[in-house]
């Protein structure tokens, strides 16, 4: 009998903040679910942002083949008729052609059917993590004004809208209020997706996905100005700031473990688990200034697609560990060969690549002059590819050597001139042969 399929993204879920991957955050669940399932450690994803890396999951493809990607002056909603009209097959697809029933389930608005992401379930919702109401609305409008409070109060003052001053007001606080009732941004949808999955009827033969956005910013005390100031250079978010939000990011991580344990738990009630496949891994990670950077897209740095990978098999059905790398485009080649029965063997590889093509999202309106900079640090062609132990990632748009590593740790190309050669024709048999991005 063919086996129910799960595949939970984790999304922004980075790898080493799991105590499983030798990270602090303390999973009690994982380490559980272990004991029925297999855990790769060199799992890498094809991109560092939601979009284009959930098209390669579903297809099985780089973002360079499927093209569902930001260009340099191409942004979301140009991916969303990209994703619209791209003819390959999709998991969702695929799963449905073997007669199952597909499910999809999202907290993450980007995930969704308006983007093109339903194509092949016979059911797919995504819900936000917050109720839709009114007061939600004039909050989401107030957040255009201002950043806080204040920010509201001085700037409809300045623009002389008296009566407007009272109702964003109370709607702001009213907004505050739910979020406290909710646990958010604690719990970012989690709960309620269980509560969801409760109520709902899977024939044996299911493919279900879920998306999971706990991992994902906002965390507690974060605040977009103080983001989009340290992205344009204006201010640097502190250290201290910093080392707060590593925190947070941890603790949320502890959450998740939990609503995870809830999720399985529930699903063991709605499947034969002794026969299902169920995957948890994430679609990007998630950086701290690890690099100078904060939060995730535009860049290939290891906490940014180094992302966790376990696997229950049918019969929890185990595997030796494999020299290589997991690619997230391997993910639907994977439930392919064993639905039919096959071993992992296609879900590791001897290279993995990852790549983004520039900014993924514009800049609001209000830091539109910092354009030049944003464009001379952020918005490049970056590609990464990793073999061997090694990592090489190229700027494309300025032709230099961003990293160059060993076991995830910096080295020199005089010393592994053999090495880096091998890396460079990786990247250019990659990217099809096009030179342009190879200047040493």
């Amino acid at each position: 009998m063919e086996p129910a399929v799960v595949l939970i993204i984790c999304d922004t879920l980075r790898q080493d903040v799991l105590d499983v991957y030798g990270g602090n955050a303390r999973t009690p669940f994982l380490r559980k679910f272990l004991r029925d399932s297999v855990i790769y450690r060199n799992a890498i994803a094809p991109s560092s942002w939601t979009f284009p890396s959930h098209v390669s999951l579903f297809t099985g493809l780089y973002p360079k083949e499927h093209g569902v990607h930001e260009e340099r002056n191409s942004r979301l909603m140009s991916l969303q008729r990209k994703n619209g009209s791209l003819k390959a097959e999709r998991l969702a697809e695929y799963m449905k052609s073997r007669g199952y029933y597909t499910i999809g389930l999202s907290n993450n608005r980007m995930v969704s059917s308006f983007n093109y992401f339903g194509i092949g379930f016979d059911a797919f919702l995504s819900f936000d993590p917050l109720p839709s109401t009114k007061a939600r609305q004039e909050v989401l409008e107030a957040a255009r004004i201002g950043y806080s409070p204040r920010d509201i109060l001085f700037r409809l003052l300045k623009q002389r809208k008296f009566s407007e001053i009272f109702k964003y007001m109370v709607a702001y606080y009213r907004s505050e209020r739910l979020k406290r009732d909710l646990d958010f941004p604690l719990d970012k949808g989690a709960r309620n997706m269980n509560d969801l999955l409760k109520s709902m009827y899977f024939d044996e033969k299911t493919f279900l996905f879920l998306n999971l956005m706990e991992m994902h910013d906002p965390y507690n005390k974060f605040s977009l100005k103080e983001q989009w100031q340290d992205f344009t250079g204006i201010k640097k978010i502190s250290d201290r700031k910093v080392n707060y939000f590593k925190k947070q990011y941890a603790l949320e991580a502890e959450y998740l473990d939990g609503r995870l344990e809830a999720i399985v738990s529930t699903l063991k009630n709605k499947f034969d688990y002794e026969n299902s496949m169920i995957i948890i891994t994430s679609d990007h990670g998630q950086a701290f200034k690890e690099h100078g950077y904060f939060l995730h897209g535009d860049y290939t740095y290891d906490e940014l697609v180094r992302v966790p990978l376990i696997i229950k098999y049918p019969k929890s059905r185990k595997f030796g560990a494999k020299k290589g790398y997991q690619s997230l485009v391997n993910i639907k080649k994977l439930i392919s060969d064993i639905i039919e029965g096959g071993t992992d063997e296609s879900l590791t590889t001897e290279t993995a690549f990852s790549e983004t093509f520039g900014l993924m999202m514009g800049l609001p309106k209000e830091f539109s002059f910092r354009r030049q900079y944003v464009n001379s640090v952020h918005n490049k062609l970056r590609k990464s590819v990793f073999k061997g132990g090694f990592k090489l990632t190229l700027n494309g748009t300025d032709g230099k050597v961003e990293e160059f590593l060993k076991d995830e740790k910096p080295i020199e190309k005089k010393d592994f001139k053999d090495e880096y050669k091998d890396l460079l024709n990786e990247l250019k048999i990659f990217n099809g042969g096009d030179r342009f991005i190879f200047s040493d």
